[in-house]
């Protein structure tokens, strides 16, 4: 999930630092990587080289989009405030109660945005 105006991805939060501090963490853009034609702020500059070696490994499931919006089809932001990580994969979330959905069962969400994710990706295409 980027900004289409700035290009800023996450809203400018850290992806390293969901990991690295189970936190939502602003980034600066003084330690700003362009990765996928997007820009990622990170709060130091160790977790700006962490995302370098391996992007893939941070960057959020779905391209950062609601994960149960997109398991209901829909290509909906997700809030870089509402997160959880499950099998080293950070997911995103439009509110608390999908969030806690998600939790209660983690693999049947995930599969249901897997089998509606190519449906969502056609959505986004432009």
């Amino acid at each position: 999930m980027f900004d289409p105006y700035t290009g800023l991805s996450l809203g400018g939060y850290d992806p390293v630092a969901y990991f690295v501090s189970g936190a939502a963490v602003p980034g600066l853009a003084d330690h700003e990587e362009t990765y996928g034609d997007t820009y990622w702020h990170f709060a130091t500059e160790g977790n700006a080289a962490a995302f370098r070696a391996a992007p893939a490994v941070y960057i959020p499931g779905f391209g950062g989009y609601a994960l149960a919006a997109v398991a209901r089809g829909v290509a909906q932001p997700g809030n870089p405030t509402l997160f959880a990580i499950n099998r080293n994969r950070l997911y995103l979330f439009a509110s608390e109660a999908e969030r806690q959905s998600f939790l209660a069962d983690p693999d049947a969400m995930i599969a249901a945005a897997a089998a509606r994710w190519p449906d969502v990706l056609k959505l986004l295409a432009y």
